[in-house]
């Protein structure tokens, strides 16, 4: 199965490209990146400034191409070749354009997080993949971690609350939670999605300073999360699980995550259910846009509309 990849500024391109083609070889998926489209406008932000940015952009396009994938000169060349699209541009804010023309053909897509950075282009998206029949859907690496499935949801019980952490990373042109919120809030909806609880957030309050960013989700059945978004303390992704019953803890190893991520991509297009609802994924959407309305009104309750 042939997949074709938009967007070249992100270091996504080259790994999943390599990690498909491992899987390829080894026989463990029909999928192979086979093209990919530079939509230009190259917005990755290297810390050391543009000329670094420039390097890593053209790094990861010649080794996409040493990889196997054919740079195409136009995105409907593209989705001509291939059986199914990844949307990797960095710019959360390009996404549905990006999105926009293989989800007319329906064809499986799936979009790099965060999905939009917008609810309504999110449920633009939502509504066109419906209206087409393409199956769609977008996903943090946080989701896949593997101590999530091994919860003992027996000994905690019904979920009543969630204390999760994660790295707080910033980009400029996807401010506040745009960027790496997305990491603990699709972590702590993963969680919510094993226990059988779902999604459901009603309204959120964020807080942001130098160092960290906070956030609360409160669920319309009680339900409630604790975010707190890093930027000094050690590079780590966890939670605190509390029951009825019990209580459970997990850092999460990241040796696995990619993998269990590109598995799950792989999958997907190859005819699987997506490994997240796209209704969900808008609703994380919505959770982020609150989020940020709240940091700008100090911390303010804001009201997360129901994502039908």
């Amino acid at each position: 199965m042939k997949i074709g990849a938009i967007g070249i500024d992100s270091s996504h391109l080259p790994e999943f490209t390599r990690r498909i083609k491992e899987m390829n070889d080894a026989g463990a998926t029909k999928c192979r990146v086979t093209h990919f489209f530079d939509p230009g406008t190259h917005e990755w932000q290297h810390p050391d400034g543009p000329e670094q940015s420039a390097r890593d952009v053209a790094a990861w396009r010649a080794k996409a191409a040493e990889l196997g994938a054919q740079q195409t000169d136009s995105l409907e060349q593209m989705l001509d070749q291939v059986d199914g699209v990844m949307v990797l541009n960095i710019n959360g804010h390009r996404h549905l354009e990006l999105a926009t023309p293989s989800l007319n053909r329906g064809m499986p897509t799936y979009i790099d997080k965060p999905m939009t950075c917008s609810l309504a282009q999110a449920t633009q998206i939502l509504d066109l993949a419906r209206s087409t029949g393409a199956r769609a859907y977008s996903a943090s690496s946080l989701r896949f971690a593997q101590e999530i499935q091994t919860i003992d949801l027996d000994k905690t019980g019904p979920i009543v609350a969630i204390d999760a952490f994660g790295n707080g990373e910033l980009l400029d042109m996807m401010p506040h939670l745009w960027h790496y919120g997305c990491h603990s809030i699709e972590m702590v909806d993963a969680i919510f999605r094993r226990s059988g609880q779902g999604a459901g957030v009603v309204r959120v309050s964020a807080i942001a300073t130098a160092d960290r960013h906070l956030l609360d989700m409160e669920y319309r059945d009680g339900r409630y999360a604790r975010l707190r978004m890093d930027r000094r303390a050690a590079w780590a992704f966890g939670a605190t699980v509390h029951g009825e019953k019990g209580v459970a803890q997990f850092t999460v190893d990241f040796a696995p995550v990619y993998t269990r991520l590109v598995e799950g991509m792989t999958a997907f297009f190859e005819g699987g259910a997506p490994p997240a609802d796209l209704r969900d994924i808008v609703e994380n959407v919505a959770v982020m846009e609150a989020g940020n309305r709240s940091i700008d009104q100090d911390g303010a309750w804001i009201k997360v509309p129901e994502i039908r």
